[in-house]
């Protein structure tokens, strides 16, 4: 795991100081208590070593130790130090569970906290992060890296902090019985450590191409189940299960690799630790027998040897899934350092007078800084009338009114609601003016009911939601579905038809109340009868109110007070109907090419 990765998701876990303190404390004392064991055994070896040599195991006269005024015999001395390594493991046992279970808590917190702070920077991300981004890629940012995450912290933090006091305690140990034996054990370290390395890196590497080909096959399952449709159409399923194919088997390669570099690492360790156990049990036998060590300092030692080798062949198992959340944490962090909207200002401006007049001033936008796609936008839309926005496909009639609601800022000029400058009010006042109608219906996975209330935080009554309905001809629909208004939209919507659903979300609108309406072919998707319908309940609902209607069909928009004809992004002309007709011009020419 890179150290950038590692110290960002550290300063989410050093949010909980007092917490972390205490585990760590704990996780010290259980280590503590642990450590004390091998050195405590080792006196009964050397009990029994003296016992069967000396052949005076019930002897009277034999005081081997003396407590308080009580003396033991050498069998007196083995049952009190059981019973100290009875009480020993118990203590060590309760404060490495204490210690184990705080760390679990403290890895669920975190995980909490870094997925709050992606949904939260969701919300402040400009859109062009989603257009460049398939949602399956994102989702397995925010589900499968956030979980491999979750992985190694939970099964990792314990075992990292008491391994490293293992290792500590137990070279502490080892140099008070006999320097010459600790220096076995620590020089095979470094041979532990150059065995491994260039595994762990390999296995690294193929961990953070699984993650990002794991994004690309998320995105691309996504991409194919949203077009069912259309790939069944076209007859394109052999072609998509070969792209699937050859994804999966991509991932698979990676995966295997990434395994299987993690998984020799063990080994590699255990082999390594295994040879300095032996040289120490060599060296030590030697010395006991020379009389330069007691035959339970050779045990005690010897044990001591082999569990200081297994803090290292920890952290060698913990190799693989580090680095995977390694690279997890790399797409993590770089969804959360992922350019955000300029921020609202701490005390936005409201607008004294509410009424929908709306303004652009020399305005010039482009995706690009330095390739504008408008030039000199300037308009004027007074408080009531209807303005429609018509021209070719990708002439700039959404990206109007993206940069009318601020889903996109603007490189140049200025645009005002009601007199205000949209960049000096928060986005959450400015959109609160608006309702919006979009050829692409969406709903959500809830009641009809909850769906037609998503549209304002104000409490709705029922018969305000009925009211909605019937004036856009859905309440007849709706009556005669299980369950009614509180019929459970399944998700998309998909258990409705595609003009039910455009019905759903105009009335939607209405009941939004909003002073200016935003319309995006919005009778596109019903038939001619119900289409005429909903022209007449939206003739009544714009009466007063300011509204853009984004139009491809130029018969519903010939009432309109002000038709904007954009194309390249610049608004080439403008007036009503009769004007641009009289005119002659490109609309004029589109206009008489629906009917010609």
């Amino acid at each position: 795991m890179k150290s950038g990765v590692l110290k960002r998701i550290l300063s989410y876990v050093g949010k909980y100081k007092g917490q972390l303190t205490c585990a760590i404390i704990c996780g010290l004392l259980g280590t503590i208590f642990t450590i004390l064991a091998p050195s405590i055994l080792g006196n009964i070896t050397t009990i029994l070593y003296e016992g069967i040599v000396d052949g005076d195991w019930f002897s009277q006269d034999d005081v081997y130790i003396s407590i308080g005024g009580y003396e033991l015999g050498k069998v007196g001395t083995i049952v009190l130090i059981m019973i100290i390594l009875v009480v020993l493991y118990v203590v060590a046992w309760i404060f490495s569970m204490i210690s184990n279970n705080l760390f679990a808590r403290i890895s669920a917190k975190t995980v909490r906290d870094i997925r709050s702070d992606i949904d939260a920077k969701m919300h402040r991300m400009k859109l062009n992060y989603y257009d460049t981004r398939t949602n399956g890629e994102i989702l397995s940012v925010i589900t499968n890296d956030v979980d491999a995450i979750n992985t190694a912290l939970g099964k990792n933090m314990y075992n990292a902090v008491t391994q490293i006091f293992t290792a500590i305690g137990i070279l502490v140990m080892m140099l008070t019985i006999n320097g010459w034996l600790t220096l076995v054990a620590i020089a095979m370290v470094p041979v532990t450590m150059l065995a491994s390395g260039s595994i762990i890196k390999l296995s690294s590497k193929n961990y953070n191409m699984q993650q990002n080909l794991l994004g690309d096959l998320n995105g691309y399952v996504e991409e194919m189940f949203d077009g069912q449709n259309v790939v069944s159409s076209f007859n394109y399923q052999e072609k998509a299960k070969k792209g699937f194919y050859e994804i999966n088997d991509n991932l698979q390669s990676k995966a295997k690799k990434a395994e299987g570099y993690a998984g020799s690492v063990m080994p590699v360790t255990q082999a390594v630790n295994n040879i300095g156990y032996a040289i120490s049990a060599l060296i030590g036998c030697m010395m006991a027998l020379s009389g330069t060590i007691s035959i339970g300092n050779v045990q005690s030692i010897i044990q001591y040897t082999k569990s200081f080798s297994q803090p290292f062949t920890t952290f060698a198992q913990m190799s693989g899934q580090l680095s995977a959340a390694g690279a997890a944490g790399k797409r993590v962090f770089e969804l959360l350092d992922a350019e955000e909207e300029i921020p609202d200002p701490e005390k936005g401006e409201i607008p004294t007078v509410t009424d929908g007049a709306v303004t652009f001033e020399h305005v010039q936008f482009g995706y690009l800084p330095d390739k504008l796609l408008m030039q000199d936008v300037s308009i004027n839309v007074k408080s009531g009338q209807k303005c429609a926005i018509v021209g070719p496909t990708g002439a700039g009639k959404t990206t109007l009114i993206n940069l009318l609601m601020r889903f996109y800022e603007i490189n140049g000029g200025k645009i005002t609601v009601d007199g205000v400058d949209t960049t000096k009010m928060t986005r959450h006042e400015l959109r609160k003016h608006f309702g919006m109608v979009l050829q692409d219906t969406w709903l959500f996975e809830g009641t009809i009911k909850d769906n037609l209330k998503y549209s304002t935080e104000r409490e709705v009554s029922d018969e305000e939601i009925k009211k909605a309905a019937e004036s856009v001809c859905a309440d007849s629909f709706i009556r005669t579905m299980p369950g009614g208004y509180d019929m459970v939209l399944s998700k998309g919507a998909e258990n409705i038809s595609q003009g039910q659903r455009q019905l759903l979300t105009i009335a939607r609108a209405i009941i939004a109340d909003p002073e200016i309406m935003i319309l995006d072919e919005a009778t596109s998707n019903v038939d001619a009868h119900t289409e005429q319908i909903i022209q007449d309940a939206m003739a009544t609902l714009m009466k007063g109110r300011t509204s853009f209607v984004i139009a491809h069909r130029l018969s519903t928009i010939r009432d309109a007070d002000m038709i904007l004809y954009m194309e390249n992004g610049d608004i080439k002309e403008v007036g009503n109907h009769d004007q641009l007709m009289e005119l002659g011009g490109k609309y004029a020419v589109l206009y008489n090419s629906q009917f010609a």
